[in-house]
């Protein structure tokens, strides 16, 4: 079907043709256009002085630990502590059976009451024939012999006196005690059961666990690059899990050996620990405090990648430059470069995901940077 339009309709219709064309055009032209360098947010890298403190991370370990042994073999006839008591230097922890070492006592005493009856009689013997020998009624042989007689009597009763003594010291070791003020930290045994003093003769050993507490130390381990840095005496703080406040310290020991998996580097600090308060084993944090030093600190925004592949973007010549980098964080806004960036160079502080190497830029610098 035809549609027939009057004259005035078409002559409408051949106005309006022109300016869609035109506008259209205007829009791709628009388009079409280059943009101008993308605007990014700078910032001068400059050097200040770091004055963070060292973070190394540990656990607290008593000052000395001990597996109590008996002195004397036998069975165990009594325990004396448990398991949480605090202990004395010299207090009694646990008796093994005395009976045998009572009797090996009893025994050794006679043997001495017998060599002393003996030396008794060599010396009535030798000083008979001693008065004789002027006068000439005992020969020369007869004085030798009382004199070698009084001799054998005499080491015959210091051998018997030295076995008394062995045997009263076993004895006496039959009771095991402390060897310094500690806490008991286990019970390796009960009563009724054979402790063997010989290592050769394997069997169990030792009875009690334990451990010096008035002074605790946490071992902690501190990353290598500060080696050089470490000193021994300098002052820490010691954060323990379970303690709202931290503990202060020094440091004490220095491991000269790095851990070659870890590369980490063992220290000691030590803590008063008077009132038994801190127990070992407990997790703990240090932080050192070492002298100031010079670094480049940037916010952690303008760090890209993770700490294996990081990078940042730098402009030279109006063009954004990747750059690779290495970081340490110092806390959560901010990290210290370790290399790939000098000061003096202009940061991009917050790059956009899509900006590429190479790419023209147009630096807008954080307040207060000329």
């Amino acid at each position: 079907m035809l549609v027939r339009l009057s004259v005035p309709a078409l002559i409408a219709a051949a106005l309006l043709l022109p300016a869609c064309s035109g506008g259209e055009a205007e829009d791709q032209t628009a388009k079409e256009a280059p943009q101008g360098p993308r605007e990014v947010q700078t910032s001068i890298a400059r050097t200040e002085l770091l004055n963070e403190p060292v973070k190394a991370f540990g656990t607290i370990a008593a000052k000395q630990s001990s597996a109590i042994g008996a002195l004397t073999e036998g069975p165990v006839e009594r325990i004396f502590v448990k398991v949480g008591d605090r202990v004395s230097r010299g207090q009694p922890l646990f008796r093994i059976r005395q009976a045998d070492y009572q009797r090996n006592v009893a025994e050794a005493q006679a043997a001495v009451d017998l060599a002393t009856a003996q030396a008794i009689e060599a010396e009535r013997r030798y000083e008979r024939v001693i008065a004789l020998a002027p006068k000439g009624f005992v020969s020369k042989a007869q004085v030798d012999a009382v004199e070698t007689q009084l001799a054998v009597a005499r080491a015959q009763k210091a051998q018997a006196n030295a076995a008394l003594g062995t045997a009263q010291q076993a004895l006496s070791d039959t009771i095991t005690r402390a060897p310094y003020d500690g806490v008991v930290t286990a019970r390796l045994v009960d009563e009724g059961v054979y402790l063997n003093n010989r290592f050769s003769g394997g069997g169990q050993s030792a009875a009690l666990q334990l451990q010096e507490l008035g002074t605790v130390a946490a071992i902690v381990n501190a990353p290598q690059e500060y080696v050089d840095m470490l000193r021994r005496d300098m002052p820490a703080r010691v954060f323990i899990e379970g303690f709202d406040a931290p503990f202060e310290s020094i440091v004490y020991i220095i491991n000269d050996r790095v851990d070659p998996e870890s590369r980490m580097v063992e220290l000691r600090l030590p803590i008063a620990n008077p009132n038994y308060r801190i127990s070992s084993g407990l997790a703990a944090r240090a932080e050192i405090q070492i002298p100031p030093e010079a670094a480049i600190i940037l916010p952690r925004t303008a760090i890209l990648g993770d700490s294996s592949a990081a990078h940042l973007f730098i402009i030279r010549d109006g063009k954004a430059q990747r750059r690779e980098v290495r970081f340490d964080s110092i806390d959560l806004d901010r990290v210290r470069l370790r290399s790939g960036l000098t000061a003096g160079e202009e940061v991009i502080i917050d790059p956009p995901a899509t900006l590429r190497d190479g790419e023209q830029v147009k630096p807008r610098r954080t307040t207060g940077e000329k």
